[in-house]
């Protein structure tokens, strides 16, 4: 009975700490898709494909404390993480990306940022890493909470996720070696597909903006 209570009383806990970060993801999400209509109405595409949120379950929460080494415990979550509320942004073209790094430097406070598009991980992961923090007006006052923002391209995502099924559904121990460098293979051969197809859809562009002047 004490353990459930206790359970119970976490839980708790865990929803009132999470509240603003939700805020925080929905304030980022609003941006997002008001940046995709003006893009749409000014030039005629809309460079979000989708976009993915998500805020780290506790269980999510204590195991990466645990593997930065910091006692389990809310008050280090919010001190120590930067990742609780995630955004994940999937365009169409690389230029998309880039537009859209751009267009959020002006309309949100940026603290950290890393481009694993121009530099991949070793493992061929690209994506365009930010995190921005996102003032929370309550009752009491005004509170600032980080989101980690996540933006890459439809090829980008289609590697990322079959990577990842593989590395740690599938293969987990076996993933190394042989399949490891397939892997930063095909993620260079997808990469290069993919700006294959972004060089048709520049020319064609242009031609339909001269056309229209």
């Amino acid at each position: 009975m004490a353990n459930t209570n206790k359970m119970i009383e976490t839980l708790k806990e865990y929803n009132e700490f999470i509240r603003p970060y939700n805020d925080a993801i929905n304030f980022v999400r609003i941006r997002l898709e008001a940046l995709n209509t003006d893009y749409g109405h000014l030039y005629k595409h809309n460079p979000v494909h989708q976009i993915i949120q998500r805020v780290k379950s506790l269980d999510s929460i204590f195991n990466k404390l645990t593997r930065k080494s910091y006692t389990t415990t809310l008050e280090n979550a919010k001190e120590y993480l930067t990742d609780i509320a995630g955004i994940r942004v999937i365009t169409y073209y690389q230029q998309d990306v880039y537009e859209l790094v751009r267009a959020l430097h002006s309309c949100l406070d940026v603290v950290e940022e890393r481009d694993y598009i121009q530099n991949p991980k070793p493992s061929g992961y690209r994506s365009y890493h930010m995190i921005v923090v996102i003032p929370i007006h309550y009752l009491k006052g005004v509170e600032y909470y980080p989101v980690e923002i996540q933006i890459r391209t439809l090829t980008m995502d289609c590697w990322a996720n079959i990577e990842h099924q593989l590395r740690y559904k599938t293969l987990q121990e076996d993933f190394s070696g042989n399949i490891s460098r397939k892997f930063q293979q095909y993620s260079e051969e997808l990469n290069n597909l993919s700006l294959k197809m972004e060089a048709i859809y520049s020319v064609q562009n242009k031609n339909f903006s001269e056309n229209s002047a």
